[in-house]
């Protein structure tokens, strides 16, 4: 059992947010279709073994934290074949910002930073070239897939 713990970070509200999640197994639940994906994303909560697991996990990591509130949200764990979140235009107006392969929530702040960078067309100014994040629509041929794209696609 393990996790991930982010700092905490103040926000343009004025609040300081702490992120805990679970480091993916065996909390995950494997998702196959798109139906399955946008029912789990409609729904916004979490299960409740991954609740009792990441309160006890802060409870011990960070015994004398007492929270103001708590919000639960759920993500998909989604995969790009560059393992590189994608950040681009994908046509006219639309605009897109992922695949965290894993470590969306970790890093969402960072991946945050170039991705407004694209969107409102402001100069490049990271130290990986631009493309390396360029989105691609074209679907990768099932026989091919590396290892690190196979399920599981899930939950955490």
């Amino acid at each position: 059992m393990s996790v991930y713990l982010l700092p905490p970070v103040q926000y343009p509200d004025g609040r300081r947010y702490l992120r805990i999640g679970p480091a993916m197994q065996p909390l995950v639940k494997e998702l196959r279709t798109a139906h399955e994906i946008l029912a789990w994303c409609t729904r916004q909560t979490i299960t409740p073994q991954q609740s009792e697991f990441l309160l006890r996990m802060t409870r011990i990591l960070l015994p004398r934290l007492e929270p103001v509130s708590v919000r639960e949200a759920c993500c998909v764990v989604d995969k790009t074949p560059s393992r590189y979140p994608y950040l681009g235009h994908l046509d006219d107006g639309l605009s897109v910002a992922v695949g965290g392969n894993g470590h969306g929530a970790r890093g969402s702040d960072g991946i945050g930073q170039p991705a407004s960078t694209v969107v409102l067309g402001e100069p490049w100014d990271f130290p990986l070239p631009q493309k390396t994040f360029a989105p691609t629509t074209a679907p990768m041929a099932q026989p091919d897939r590396p290892s690190y794209l196979k399920p599981p696609f899930g939950l955490c």
